[in-house]
């Protein structure tokens, strides 16, 4: 499926982010329970004031591979996207438990002059 990417109406080449990208390796068998999770956790995460983007992708190769693409417009929004609700529900009481391991960073994008 191809979605089209939100607007947030800021362009990123002139507005400083907080780029996240995490990889989930659900255990064998539950790849399609971690994908539908992920969609509930996308709309959810979608809404919140700090979100700028967030899409997450399935492995063509291994269905059990899902890497996550989300950007916030600073620290405090990722903070306050994992104290959500929604991730304490869907991310720490739900998904998380369904995973063989899991890899998160995170970098600060800095703007570029205009």
């Amino acid at each position: 499926m191809i979605r089209k990417p939100r607007q947030s109406g800021n362009n990123p080449l002139t507005t400083s982010y907080l780029q996240v990208i995490a990889h989930y390796h659900a255990k064998p068998g539950n790849g399609d329970q971690v994908s539908r999770l992920l969609a509930e956790l996308a709309e959810a995460t979608r809404t919140e004031s700090a979100n700028l983007y967030y899409e997450y992708f399935r492995s063509p190769a291994d269905p059990n591979h899902f890497v996550i693409l989300e950007k916030y417009r600073d620290a405090d929004g990722l903070t306050a996207h994992r104290e959500s609700a929604h991730f304490q529900h869907l991310g720490f009481g739900t998904i998380i438990p369904l995973l063989d391991r899991r890899m998160v960073e995170s970098h600060w994008v800095e703007a570029q002059a205009a």
